[in-house]
């Protein structure tokens, strides 16, 4: 591969060469992208029309108020007079401004975003014509309060298709630094808006909303089929290597492109400025926007495919002990650039579409952490000057960090070149016998050199962690780091340090390199520290038990320094898990309030028996026990009788929002999984146990018919019902006779049977354990049933053993046949329904099935809350 010869180029005012030259770029096609920032704005467009509704109707007063002062602001004359006006500004808005765009757009070559443009203004006209049908049809006057005008004497939504056609039309057609012409389109859509609420057209709450909507039609549809990048590549990469001080001949892409994407190779020409050192120009807008940048005099630059040069071979040639970090999150995108003296430099590229990523990223440990500093970098530009400042910063301390050379803005991008650092490798790829004690103590040496002028890391990952051939060691990815940094931020360091090494190393020389290295109080001061949340998203993936990790290096503190406290100090302010407990309990008690009705519960219990509901509640309660019994018997792990009960118990309030059955095994195989149970075999425990559950209760309601004499009793099913199981028969027995589709059901159950089926050759071949478990089957059925009977009895009613039985195992079956959170409504009408054919009068039917479900679902919800609460800080679940 031979450098492109070089041309002649022309003098710069400043007297520098700005050679015109062949560039070598190997890289991946561009595609379209989905920007992460139309989602957010997609969200927040839905978020802004649920507050508008919110105000309009809790502050409907304000709202109208307002509507009415700009229309009287305006008078009834000056309404008048603008009549005409307002006519003509409508009409140029409505059908001369859309042609008008479309036409500049199509001259430019965009057809295919006029296109997905046009068809996204077609979408909102429907959706919000859909919008108006729902609220005319159902007429929710608390909704749509601030919705309505009246016109002739009628009630009418105040929705403007049209209007919301157009701010999808023009959302879908790119932001306003991308087109400038949809800077005044948006306003004179919101000067029309404006002039429609004057002359009551409209409220304000319908022209905010009628925006809203269409915005929101639009930013999905940018997001489902993507938008251009206006990132810097091809021609405007190369330019902007060379305006950050390059004179590159050949660049190569690094790190991991999109799945499936093959690089290509093309040759650049250009002869773009080397440095800061273009002519100054008249500034024009496509000039400011970056969108073109043309010298008179200068030939254009072009890219033209190479189909001379291997581009996999040339990645695979520069990939090999790069010196690089590939992180796409931090660097986005990573690049090797070699000059016209054969000098390799490493170049990341900030591209501004995955900002909004990082932005929210730090948003999130700001909110969720305590105790640190958290600067966010709003913009791309405040991001790269932050990088290039801690930069700086570490190198005048003497840390050995790639420096910078340069930096530069090029379209949407960033590019920042610093100096490549030669046959180095990265930290994981050096065995454990290479990573002697010298370069261990190396190592703490350069961090403990950044913590002498207050710089900490923050993001101590294994491959931010550089070694070369001469055992030099450098420290990379200072971007998230901190200047004048507060002991806990270095702190934080060390903790990320020895956990990584110990990782790599093991936890007995990751701790003897500390202790030469550090202080007494030093070493003391990191226990508190190793928690999960320190570490970087990398080293806890790199560690499957990163937990017992953390608890064996803080066990060996303490031997090392046995003043250490170990007590992992409080850092976060709220964990995942919180989030999702929290999302639970407003789910529950959302549930509770809209379901329950509390004036019927109150009627149907005010002439219910008292005695006979605590005996109802009191058999509820025997469940719990013959669940645990059946968990315990079928566990190959060693279980506590009361820790496994309370799971049950916690599994109440899983139940209030899971399907009938769900909850309680996704609890069950939490548990097993946290008792070290390895996760096949802890479904197919779980698995095993609902399977006899099921046969149990089959089992059961056969026993209590033969042996109550109500067997012979029984007829054949009426004709329906056995036509009705004879084509079930025949329908089986036709699918296992066609090969294809038997094959397609094995392989959708095969697996499951071939967990499940081990386990219960191990249970069948301990009677003790198959026992205990069908007993603790029997113990949870008969509970329901005894409470179901109990329940009844509390208004004066019974039924047979068989009856009883058959009323509640079929219409709790039925009921819980449907997919809905807890069995909630289908159970409640199942029972009813039951309770009915069985003879029981309707309203008493209705008012024993409600007392039930309170008494075994409802009423245990806070106990399974203080249940599942316990546990967790346990570390059960």
């Amino acid at each position: 591969m031979t450098a492109p010869a070089q041309e002649e180029g022309r003098q710069s005012p400043r007297g520098a060469r700005t050679p015109r030259r062949g560039v070598l770029l190997v890289d991946v096609p561009e595609t379209r992208v989905r920007r992460p920032g139309d989602l957010v704005e997609l969200i927040l467009s839905g978020v802004g029309i649920g507050m508008v509704l919110l105000l309009a109707v809790y502050a409907h007063g304000t709202a109208l108020g307002v509507t009415e002062d700009v229309q009287s602001a305006a008078g009834l004359v000056l309404r008048e007079l603008l009549l005409l006006p307002v006519t003509v500004l409508e009409g140029l808005v409505t059908f001369f401004l859309p042609p008008v765009i479309i036409v500049l757009q199509l001259v430019k070559r965009r057809w295919r975003v006029v296109l997905e443009a046009v068809l996204a203004a077609v979408v909102a006209a429907l959706v919000a014509t859909l919008a108006i049908w729902l609220l005319n049809t159902f007429d929710p006057r608390a909704l749509t309060v601030g919705l309505t005008i009246t016109v002739g004497g009628d009630r009418v939504i105040a929705l403007n298709p049209y209007s919301a056609a157009l701010a999808a039309f023009f959302t879908a057609l790119g932001t306003r630094s991308q087109r400038p012409s949809l800077r005044w389109s948006w306003n004179l859509l919101w000067v029309v808006l404006g002039l429609a609420v004057i002359r009551g057209q409209l409220t304000l709450p319908g022209a905010v909303v009628t925006v809203l909507l269409g915005r929101a039609v639009g930013l999905g549809a940018r997001y489902a089929v993507g938008v251009l990048s206006d990132r810097a590549n091809g021609i405007g990469l190369v330019r902007g290597l060379r305006r950050a001080g390059l004179d590159p001949v050949r660049v190569v892409r690094l790190d991991p492109a999109r799945p499936g994407a093959e690089p290509r190779a093309w040759t650049v020409t250009t002869s773009a400025p080397i440095g800061y050192t273009e002519r100054a120009e008249p500034l024009t807008e496509e000039t400011v926007d970056g969108a073109r940048e043309a010298v008179p005099g200068r030939p254009p630059d072009t890219i033209d495919l190479d189909p001379t040069t291997d581009a996999a071979a040339a990645v695979a040639a520069a990939a090999p002990r790069s010196g690089v970090t590939l992180d796409p999150v931090g660097a986005h995108r990573v690049y090797s650039a070699w000059d016209v003296e054969g000098t390799r430099w490493y170049v990341a590229v900030l591209d501004g579409h995955r900002q909004v990523v990082g932005y929210l990223a730090s948003l999130w440990t700001a909110l969720r952490m305590r105790g640190l500093d958290h600067r966010r970098s709003a913009t791309l530009r405040d991001a790269a000057d932050r990088a290039a400042l801690l930069t700086y910063a570490v190198c005048d301390a003497g840390v050995r960090t790639p420096l910078l050379a340069g930096i530069a803005v090029a379209q949407d991008s960033v590019l920042m070149t610093s100096r490549h650092v030669p046959r180095a490798r990265r930290l994981p790829e050096l065995t454990p016998e290479e990573i002697d004690d010298a370069l261990l103590d190396e190592l703490w040496s350069q961090l403990r050199r950044a913590h002498s002028r207050g710089v900490a890391h923050r993001d101590l990952t294994a491959n931010a962690i550089l070694v070369d051939d001469d055992r030099q060691v450098w420290l990379l990815d200072w971007e998230h780091g901190e200047i004048a940094s507060s002991e806990l931020s270095r702190r934080l360091d060390l903790a990320q340090l020895l956990t990584l090494l110990a990782v790599q190393i093991g936890p007995e020389r990751a701790l003897a390199s500390a202790a030469r290295n550090l202080e007494t109080d030093e070493l003391a001061a990191i226990a508190p520290l190793l928690q999960p949340v320190v570490l970087p998203a990398q080293t806890r993936s790199s560690t499957v038990n990163h937990r017992e990790l953390l608890n064996a290096l803080r066990a060996e503190l303490v031997d090392l320094v046995p003043t250490a406290t170990v007590e992992p100090v409080r850092l976060e302010r709220f964990s995942v898990r919180t989030v999702v407990m929290v999302t639970i309990a407003v789910i529950a008690i959302w549930v509770l309030l809209g379901t329950l009705n509390f004036e019927q519960v109150a009627e149907a219990a005010r002439d219910a028996n008292p005695v006979w509901l605590v005996v109802a509640f009191g058999l509820g309660l025997s469940t719990y026990v013959g669940a645990a019994m059946t968990l315990l018997a079928f566990s190959p792990e060693r279980l506590g009788v009361w820790r496994t009960t309370l799971v049950q118990v916690a599994a109440s309030v899983i139940s209030l929002v899971a399907p009938a059955g769900v909850g309680p095994a996704a609890l069950n195989i939490r548990f097993l999984t946290r008792r070290k149970v390895e996760t096949p075999i802890a479904v197919a425990t779980v698995a095993l146990v609902q399977v006899t559950q099921f046969v149990t209760t089959i089992l059961l309601l056969v026993t209590v018919a033969l042996v109550t004499g109500s067997a012979g009793t029984l007829s054949f099913p009426t004709d329906g019902v056995g036509i009705a199981a004879g084509a079930v028969i025949l329908l089986a027995g036709v699918t296992m006779l066609v090969a294809p589709l038997r094959t397609w059901i094995w392989r959708k159950i095969g697996p499951t049977l071939s967990q499940v089926w081990p386990r219960v050759l191990w249970v069948v071949g301990n009677p003790r354990r198959l026992a205990i478990g069908i007993a603790g089957n029997i113990v949870m059925t008969v509970g329901f049933i005894a409470a179901f009977g109990a329940s009844l009895a509390a208004f004066g009613y019974t039924l047979s053993l068989t009856s009883l039985s058959i009323t509640y195992l079929t219409s709790n079956a039925v009921g819980a046949a449907v997919p809905s959170p807890g069995g909630i409504g289908p159970v409640e009408a199942a029972l009813t329904a039951g309770l009915s054919v069985a003879g029981i009068p309707a309203g008493v039917a209705f008012s024993a099935a409600l007392v039930f479900r309170v008494l075994t679902f409802w009423i245990r919800v806070p106990i399974g809350w203080v249940a599942l609460r316990h546990l967790q800080r346990r570390g059960d679940l």
